[in-house]
């Protein structure tokens, strides 16, 4: 996308490492630029005119202008800093999860307003506290249909024949389930999905990118293991790498029990 030579836009910060004695290079999802990296001159310096608004899980009004090689953030002010979702470690583990996914699946200079605006809505829920169980694999979903790999829940993907209740095989290659008839070939892509996490999947994708807390609806604690076990499994697929912070998340969450 073509941009001035100074040029604003609202942002979310996703994560930064350090340049030099002082200064920061900050990766940021931008509602009308997509992915961008720039460089926040002077920002580990005591009494930084950025203060922390270049926090990670930050929403902020940026200012910018075009360098050589990166831009520069020139003024930045935080639109909301989450501090609710930043004072539990739980949510900062979601948090950081969601950030790698869309800096993963983001694309520079490639605005995706979908993805912008379901990033922030999340983070305004996790922020919020109103958090539902599904609310990981929602996000999950509707990320990979906004960016173009939405997997196929609701027919085979491969003869198109609609799929009667049972337990079926989910094919990352193929990015859905086949039937019993298509499942012929053992692939280290393929796992196993039961009826129960087929009925949590297919309903996440009828509520057409909904996130919010679904009330009085209850999910079976082993079919939800099985959604968030294909769901990263698929995302690590189509990534064509590990998800770092799936971790950390996994380390909090198991604390927790």
């Amino acid at each position: 996308m073509t941009r001035s030579r100074s040029y604003q836009t609202t942002a979310a910060v996703l994560r930064y490492r350090p340049i030099g004695e002082a200064d920061r290079i900050v990766t940021l999802y931008t509602s009308t630029f997509g992915r961008i990296t720039a460089v926040a001159k002077g920002l580990r310096r005591p009494g930084s005119r950025f203060g922390g608004t270049l926090e990670p899980l930050n929403l902020v009004h940026i200012s910018l202008s075009r360098g050589r090689s990166l831009d520069n953030v020139n003024e930045c002010v935080a639109i909301n800093s989450f501090v609710d979702l930043k004072s539990d470690l739980g949510r900062i583990a979601q948090g950081i999860y969601l950030a790698e996914l869309i800096d993963t699946f983001g694309d520079d200079w490639a605005p995706n307003h979908r993805l912008f605006n379901l990033f922030e809505k999340t983070l305004r829920i996790l922020n919020d506290g109103n958090i539902s169980d599904v609310l990981i694999p929602t996000f999950e979903l509707c990320l990979l249909q906004y960016c173009g790999f939405r997997p196929e829940f609701g027919q085979c993907v491969e003869c198109r024949k609609e799929l009667e209740p049972g337990s079926y095989t989910f094919n990352a290659d193929s990015g859905g389930v086949l039937c019993g008839s298509c499942d012929t070939i053992l692939s280290s892509s393929s796992f196993q999905l039961s009826m129960d996490a087929m009925k949590i999947l297919r309903w996440i994708q009828n509520q057409h990118g909904d996130i919010a807390r679904p009330p009085g609806v209850l999910f079976p604690k082993k079919a939800l293991f099985e959604v968030t076990t294909v769901l990263r499994k698929y995302l690590k697929f189509v990534a064509e790498r590990d998800l770092r912070s799936t971790r950390f998340l996994d380390h909090i969450e198991s604390d927790k029990k």
